[in-house]
C-alpha cells in the first residue's frame, strides 16, 4: 500500500519510562516538524518478569515490516536483557537497507548518537567542589564496561582534574544503574579503615537511593553527614526523602540529534548536531536545602496521581479488570473493553489488532501448539476506537504486513503509533496500537497498566471459550457416533424422540425409516475390521444423502440405521429415499473394487403421529418390515455375498 507521508520507525523498550518518554518527545517534535510520521515498536518493561512473560514482550519486534519503513531509529541499550540487543540489531543488518541510527549504545555498522553524560556530570561534582568547598567526593558508576557508566565516570574524573583535585581509585565504585550495589558501596567504605568521605556522587538516582539506604540503615544522616547526589532525576530520587540533587538529563535534545541524523541520512543533507546540556536539579541530599521535590512534582502535576480524586485507573473505583473477566460473549467483551477507554485519557485512536487464531479453539494439554512466535498472515482489526467513537468489527481483516492501515491513510499532519504486544505470557494474542495525534507525548504508565488488563482478561476470557467448546464437544460426542458422524442411538433417544413428540402435538405425521446392513459379520470375518468400518461408513453416507435437511439420521449400534422425519408427505417421498440409498450403495460398489458388496434391507413406518404410542412402536413396526425385505434378499442372494454385486 502506498504511503501519504515518510514513516520512521523506532525500537525501543518501556516507552513510558521517564528517559524513554523524554527522549521520544524529542524525536516526535522533530519528526512531526519534518513531516515525518512515526511508528514506535516498545515492549512494556526493560526488564525480565519470567522467560515465558518476557518472550511474549519480545514478539511485537517480528512485527516490524521493514519494507515500510524510510529509515530507523534503534534504542540498543534498552534491550539489553538477555543480549537481546545483539539478535534485533542482526536482524536489523539483514532485512533493512536505509539509514539507522543507534541512540546512546555504540553499534558497528550503523550511525550512533550518544546523550553527552561526561559534561552533565562535571557540573554536578563541579557543584560539590564550589558551592559545598567537598575535596573528598567518592563516585558511584554504573555496570563495568558500559558506554553509559564509562562516560559518567570520566566525567567524574575530568571535574577533579579541572578543580587540581586527585584522583583516588579507591574511592571509585561500580554498580548496576538499580538499586542491588548501594549496601556493598558503604560496607566497603565503611571497612576501608578510612573516615568516610564527604559525598558519595552516583551514576543514576537508583544507585543513589540505595546508597542512602545502606547509610539510613546505620544512622548515618543525609546531607548532614554525608552528601549524596544522583543522576537522570526519575520520580523516585525526586519524592525520596531527601530529595536527591540530580540532572534533568537532555534526552529530548538526544531524540532531536537522532532525527536531524537519520534526516541527513535520508535526505543527503548535511547534519548539524546541536547538543544541550542536562539541567543539574538541585535538591536537599547535596545540603542546599532546595524543596525540588515540590518544583517537579508542580512541573509534573503527580499530584494527579490521586486516583480516587479524579476516579483514574488506580482508583477504588476501577472494575475493569472484574468487568472484562465476567463477560462471556466475544462482542460484549469488545464493546465492554470500549467503555473502559475513557481510563486512557487524551488520547485520538485505538486499534486492537487480534491473530485471527488468537484463543486456539480445542487446544487440550496433549495439543498446545499455540502461536508463540510471529503474528498471523491475516490480522483482525477487532476495535478501531476514538474517545468519542467505537467500532468492533469481528470480521475486518487486514494483511500483517501493513503492520496497521491507519499508517496508509491520509491525513493533514504527521503522527507517533505505538506498537504494543497483546499476550499472555509467551502466548501470543495480537498487538496494540495507539496514538496521541499531533501531541507530543508517549504514553504514559496507566495505558500499561490498562493492557495488562486486556491480557489477563482476554486469558480468561480465552479458557471460559475453551472450555465451552469443550463442553460442546463432549455433548457432540455423547450423541454422535464416533465411526460415521451420525448421530448415534443416545442421539436418537433425544432427537428423534422429540421430532415424534412435535409431530404428535402438532397432529402430523411422523416417518421412520429402518435399516440393516446386510453381510457386515462376512465382511468382518473373511476380510478384517478396517474393510467392515468402510462398509459401515458407506451405509451412514448413503443414508446421509438421501436425507433432505429437516430429516435426521442415526446409526443406532451395530448395523442398524434410522431416519425420522415430520415432513414426509406421502409414500411416493419414502420410495425415492429408499431408492436414494439403494443407488448410492449401487455406485460405490461398481467403483470401489471391492471383494464383497454393500448392502442394506429397509422398512419404514409411516402414519398419523398420534397412532403411537411411543417411537419405539414405529421402530417395531418398521422393524417387521425390515424383516421380511431382509428374507427376501436372503433368498436372492442364497447367502453367496460375491455374487451380483453391481445389483445391489
Amino acid at each position: 500500500m502506498r504511503k501519504f507521508r515518510k514513516l520512521i520507525g523506532i525500537i525501543i523498550s518501556q516507552s513510558d519510562s521517564p528517559n524513554q518518554a523524554k527522549f521520544l518527545e524529542g524525536v516526535f517534535k522533530q519528526a512531526f516538524k519534518l513531516n515525518y510520521d512515526v511508528a514506535v515498536f516498545s515492549t512494556f518493561s526493560t526488564h525480565k518478569l519470567s522467560d515465558e512473560w518476557h518472550d511474549g514482550e519480545l514478539n511485537i519486534f517480528s512485527l516490524i515490516n521493514y519494507s515500510a519503513l524510510d529509515g530507523l531509529i534503534f534504542l540498543p541499550d534498552t534491550l539489553t536483557t538477555d543480549n537481546f540487543h545483539k539478535v534485533i540489531e542482526a536482524d536489523i543488518k539483514k532485512k533493512f537497507r536505509k539509514p539507522v541510527v543507534s541512540v546512546d549504545l555504540e553499534t558497528e555498522g550503523f550511525d550512533n548518537i550518544h546523550t553527552d553524560d561526561i559534561q552533565s556530570i562535571k557540573t554536578i561534582i563541579s557543584h560539590l567542589i564550589e558551592k559545598h568547598k567537598m575535596t573528598d567526593i567518592a563516585f558511584m558508576t554504573g555496570t563495568k564496561g558500559h558506554p553509559h557508566a564509562t562516560n559518567r565516570l570520566t566525567g567524574y574524573y575530568e571535574a577533579l582534574i579541572e578543580h587540581n583535585l586527585p584522583i583516588d581509585q579507591s574511592r571509585v565504585f561500580y554498580g548496576d544503574f538499580w538499586y542491588n550495589e548501594g549496601e556493598n558501596v558503604v560496607k566497603r567504605l565503611m571497612e576501608s579503615g578510612r573516615p568516610l568521605p564527604q559525598a558519595i556522587a552516583c551514576a543514576s538516582d537508583t544507585m543513589a537511593i540505595s546508597i542512602c539506604e545502606a547509610l539510613k540503615a546505620r544512622d548515618i544522616k543525609i546531607p548532614e553527614d554525608i552528601v549524596v547526589t544522583g543522576y537522570d532525576s526519575i520520580d523516585a530520587g525526586v519524592n525520596y526523602v531527601p530529595s536527591i540533587t540530580s540532572a534533568n538529563l537532555p534526552l529530548d535534545n538526544t531524540g532531536t540529534r537522532a532525527v536531524n541524523k537519520l534526516h541527513s541520512l535520508i535526505t543527503g543533507t548535511e547534519f548539524k548536531d546541536i547538543r544541550s546540556n542536562a539541567e543539574i536539579l538541585i535538591a536537599k541530599s547535596c545540603g542546599c536545602s532546595v524543596n525540588i521535590a515540590e518544583k517537579i512534582r508542580n512541573e509534573r502535576e503527580s499530584w494527579r496521581d490521586n486516583g480516587d480524586m479524579f476516579n483514574t485507573f488506580d482508583s477504588t473505583y476501577n472494575f475493569m479488570l472484574e468487568a472484562l473477566i465476567s463477560k462471556k460473549d466475544y462482542v460484549e467483551y469488545m464493546n465492554t473493553l470500549c467503555w473502559y477507554g475513557y481510563l486512557l485519557g487524551e488520547y485520538e485512536k485505538f486499534y486492537l489488532c487480534m491473530c485471527d487464531n488468537w484463543d486456539n479453539l480445542g487446544e487440550t494439554e496433549s495439543n498446545s501448539n499455540y502461536l508463540k512466535k510471529g503474528y498471523t498472515k491475516k490480522m483482525n482489526l477487532l476495535v478501531q476506537k476514538s474517545p468519542d467513537t467505537a467500532y468492533v468489527e469481528p470480521g475486518r481483516f487486514f494483511d500483517v504486513k501493513e503492520m496497521l492501515p491507519a499508517i496508509y491513510e491520509r491525513r493533514p499532519k504527521p503522527t507517533a503509533f505505538f506498537f504494543s504486544p497483546i499476550h499472555f505470557n509467551d502466548r501470543c494474542f495480537g498487538y496494540s496500537v495507539i496514538t496521541y495525534g499531533e501531541r507530543i507525548t508517549s504514553y504514559s504508565p496507566i495505558y500499561r497498566k490498562w493492557i495488562r488488563y486486556v491480557c489477563a482478561s482476554l486469558e480468561s476470557f480465552r479458557r471460559q471459550r475453551n472450555l465451552q467448546y469443550m463442553y460442546t464437544k463432549m455433548e457432540e460426542n455423547a450423541v454422535t457416533d464416533l465411526l460415521t458422524g451420525i448421530y448415534n442411538r443416545n442421539g436418537f433417544n433425544i432427537y428423534a424422540d422429540r421430532i415424534f413428540h412435535d409431530a404428535k402435538m402438532d397432529k402430523q405425521k411422523f416417518t421412520l425409516i429402518l435399516g440393516d446392513m446386510n453381510n457386515l459379520k462376512y465382511i468382518n470375518d473373511t476380510f478384517g475390521h478396517i474393510e467392515g468400518d468402510f462398509a459401515l461408513k458407506t451405509v451412514a453416507d448413503a443414508f446421509t444423502k438421501a436425507c433432505s435437511p429437516d430429516m435426521m439420521c442415526f446409526r443406532m449400534g451395530g448395523d442398524e440405521y434410522v431416519i425420522a422425519s415430520r415432513t414426509v408427505l406421502s409414500e411416493k417421498e419414502i420410495a425415492e429415499i429408499e431408492d436414494s440409498i439403494k443407488q448410492y450403495l449401487k455406485n460405490i460398489n461398481d467403483t470401489a473394487d471391492k471383494p464383497y458388496s454393500i448392502s442394506v434391507s429397509l422398512g419404514w413406518y409411516f402414519d398419523e403421529a398420534s397412532n403411537l404410542d411411543s417411537i419405539e412402536h414405529a421402530v417395531s413396526i418398521a422393524d417387521e418390515k425390515m424383516f421380511m425385505a431382509k428374507e427376501k434378499y436372503k433368498r436372492e442372494e442364497g447367502f453367496n455375498y460375491k455374487r451380483n454385486r453391481s445389483s445391489h
